[in-house]
């Protein structure tokens, strides 16, 4: 799944992305990325949340990647001690690559999920 997030991050859109993701899990999707080009910021209060879903995603065995990261981004990660929690890719469109040839995935579903909606994704 591709969760591709078009404006800044605040706590409360955090929870609703780590919801996100966790129910995509549940429904088969291993593999996340979390697509932050057009993010400017985000409440950094939210990343260690953000942090454990990605550490359940590697426990189901899949992944949840950053893309598109900022360096004033990179740096709030950082910052919160919790970057190296993420494997980072330039877009999203390297990212599927990348998870396709690690995991010899031929055939990986993607959702694309635009954030301006967050509210509304189920």
């Amino acid at each position: 799944m591709i969760l591709k997030l078009d404006r800044d991050i605040t706590l409360g859109d955090m929870e609703r992305i780590c919801d996100i993701i966790s129910r995509y899990r549940s429904r088969g999707y291993a593999f996340s990325i979390l697509d932050l080009g057009a993010v400017h910021h985000v409440d950094f209060l939210g990343l260690k949340r953000l942090s454990r879903i990605a550490k359940e995603q590697r426990a189901a065995g899949g992944r949840l990647a950053l893309s598109g990261i900022s360096g004033y981004l990179q740096t709030l990660f950082q910052w919160v001690g919790v970057y190296e929690d993420f494997q980072h890719f330039t877009n999203f469109s390297s990212g599927i690559h990348a998870i396709r040839a690690e995991q010899q995935v031929t055939n990986l579903d993607i959702a694309v999920i635009h954030g301006k909606n967050l509210a509304t994704i189920h």
